[in-house]
């Protein structure tokens, strides 16, 4: 299920971990004047991701700071973890941990082992750590920083959302998901407690853990055993319930026709399609979206259109013969808006793959016969996509794996749905679609420790 797993952590895309992540937790100490020059020099150079600079100005400032290890051991230490960020946000990572730890040891010496001053220095830690691979070390140093931030502001405190979001990221990429879905639901349970079990600030995270779960139970095959099913119906129940629940506090606070509803009620259809069993419960959501943006005159002028390629999808999914009135309308609003060809071209110029989702990589349980260690595995596909989203004629053109996983991907190919292209306002068929599908054996030696993010 890696490769699942792999695809979920795509949700998090908005909040990837990226290397100048670690620049977020750099320290402002009180300095001199001339030293808070440099400091902010340094800053505006990482910012910038001009690391030369900035490394070169952090380490005059960390030589400057000598005296300072026995005057002033927490001064010092913040200097030398904001070096070791420097380092870390530079992908010098191995170097860049040495001198956070460092750095944090001396920040250690004269401060209390909850003090909110660790924080910064514990989440660079762990961020650096992240980035090397080194997940359980990390996943332990976000429990820190959480645990500080409970002792320092309680248990439900906000400022634990960050650390709560990391360790999600270091659950699912350990494979611990069962963990990660635990802190998410924490998540929401610190929002309630901060804000109220129906606020209006409530709403983002709704949305956000609606997607979250739907993410999740699609990384569980519908037809599976019955406790990993039972898995798979509670993560789309809370799906599910987390939409419902912003779509109830809209509608309370802002009316029935709001805007706002556009996203829980295209969440909510969306989480009922990859639930599978639920299909036929997603068009009065996209039907309630589509009469919301009709008759609202603040709507963008796209938000129409946008609304009936959504209805059009579902149908084309449930093999519905409405789905191609459904396109053309989009297609005629589309036409009549020249800012909206952007749109257009995007959603139909070529077809649009709509289930399953396209996976990069596919497992297998060994290295195939025909393949060497490193070799780069894969099956070669053409096939044609009809006016009405199917596939087919699907041919082998090249391919190095097992025939067994030729087969299957043969039979997953001809049930994937697709959104036709539009030539002149009609429905068309594309022919000979190239399609190359990549395979891995999981530890081989063409397996990074970072590949399955």
């Amino acid at each position: 299920m890696k490769q699942s797993l792999a695809a979920m952590l795509l949700f998090f895309s908005q909040q990837a971990l990226s290397e100048q992540d670690t620049l977020d937790y750099l320290y402002t100490p009180p300095l001199s004047e001339e030293t808070q020059i440099i400091m902010n020099r340094m800053m505006i150079h990482a910012r910038n991701a001009e690391f030369d600079q900035a490394r070169t100005l952090s380490q005059t400032l960390l030589n400057g700071a000598e005296p300072l290890q026995t005057m002033d051991p927490k001064l010092y230490g913040e200097i030398m973890v904001n070096h070791g960020i420097i380092q870390s946000a530079s992908e010098e990572h191995e170097l860049g941990l040495s001198t956070i730890n460092r750095g944090l040891e001396h920040i250690e010496e004269k401060s209390n082992p909850f003090s909110k001053s660790l924080i910064n220095a514990v989440m660079a830690k762990a961020l650096t750590e992240m980035s090397m691979g080194l997940l359980n070390q990390a996943e332990d140093s976000f429990r820190r920083a959480q645990h500080i931030t409970h002792r320092q502001e309680g248990i439900y405190s906000e400022e634990q959302l960050i650390m709560v979001n990391y360790l999600t990221k270091t659950s699912l990429r350990r494979g611990a998901s069962s963990d990660a879905d635990t802190q998410q639901l924490f998540s929401l349970l610190v929002a309630e407690r901060i804000h109220g079990p129906d606020s209006t600030e409530l709403l983002p995270t709704l949305n956000r853990l609606g997607g979250y779960f739907a993410s999740r139970g699609t990384t569980i095959p519908v037809i599976t055993s019955s406790e990993a099913g039972s898995e798979r119906s509670l993560l789309f129940k809370h799906s599910l319930n987390a939409y419902e629940r912003a779509i109830g506090i809209i509608e309370q606070n802002y009316g029935e026709h709001d805007l706002r509803l556009m996203q829980p009620l295209r969440g909510l259809a969306s989480a009922r399609i990859r639930q599978n069993t639920g299909r036929r419960y997603a068009e009065p959501a996209l039907l309630r979206a589509l009469d919301i943006v009709s008759i609202n005159p603040d709507a963008a002028p796209t938000d129409q259109a946008q609304a009936l390629i959504d209805l059009g999808d579902l149908y084309i999914i449930r093999s519905d013969q409405r789905a191609g009135e459904t396109y053309i309308r989009a297609w005629q609003l589309l036409q009549e808006m020249p800012e909206a060809q952007n749109l257009a071209r995007s959603a139909f110029d070529t077809p649009v793959r709509l289930l399953p989702k396209e996976q990069p990589t596919l497992l297998l349980d060994r290295m195939p016969d025909a393949a060497q260690p490193g070799d780069e595995l894969y099956v070669s596909l053409r096939y044609d996509i009809t006016a009405d989203g199917r596939v087919e004629q699907v041919k082998v053109l090249d391919r190095n794996v097992p025939n067994e996983q030729v087969r299957l991907l043969r039979t997953r190919v001809k049930g994937t749905r697709y959104r036709p292209r539009i030539e002149d306002g009609q429905l068309v068929r594309t022919d000979d679609v190239d399609m190359r599908q990549l395979f891995r054996v999981p530890n081989s030696p063409q397996v990074t420790d970072d590949s399955s993010t």
